[in-house]
């Protein structure tokens, strides 16, 4: 072989390798930014989650067992501290990921506090149930907290969206104009 066809072959190589290192490189790039956005998902999920389960602490103390009142305050104080934890934990999580995403969730978590942390008080002073009967419990008006809940999950959803913020707001703010109509 002479010494042009090795050297166009080494260079087709080169080219080759290259181009073969540059792929596998954008590959771990793209992966690793796919299992990011994953991993935040999950988070604010989770963060979700904690508020909804503190929001069942209302139901879960008025449907506490009556046979042992000291165990029973144990458990369900043991429970409500852990998903504290977790408020507190994702409250903090959540400045360090999206200010907008932590603003609704600390209006959440305030508003939960305030309303579902009433009727868990509430809850304590009514007697542990005795019957199967006294499962069914009244409605708590717990539902004032679903736009809270949706304000936070659009917030969510905004933060994933792929169309970037500035624009956003952009459209945000033109639609809210009285004279342009969408």
């Amino acid at each position: 072989m002479n010494e042009t066809g090795l050297s166009s072959a080494v260079t087709g190589a080169a080219i080759g390798g290259a181009v073969s290192l540059f792929a596998l490189a954008l590959n771990a790039i793209i992966g690793g930014h796919r299992d990011r956005i994953a991993r935040r998902r999950q988070e604010f999920s989770k963060a979700f989650a904690a508020c909804v389960a503190y929001e069942e602490f209302p139901y879960i103390v008025r449907r506490r067992r009556n046979d042992a009142p000291q165990t029973e305050r144990v458990r369900i104080s043991s429970e409500l501290s852990i998903i504290q934890r977790e408020l507190a934990y994702y409250s903090a999580w959540l400045v360090t990921e999206s200010s907008e995403v932590s603003q609704a969730y600390e209006t959440l978590v305030a508003n939960l506090r305030e309303i579902a942390g009433a009727k868990i008080r509430e809850s304590w002073l009514t007697p542990p149930i005795n019957s199967d009967g006294d499962m069914n419990v009244p409605d708590l008006g717990l539902g004032t907290l679903k736009p809270f809940k949706e304000a936070y999950l659009l917030a969510v959803t905004r933060h994933f969206s792929l169309i970037p913020r500035p624009i956003r707001r952009l459209v945000r703010s033109r639609s809210e104009l009285p004279w342009i109509t969408n």
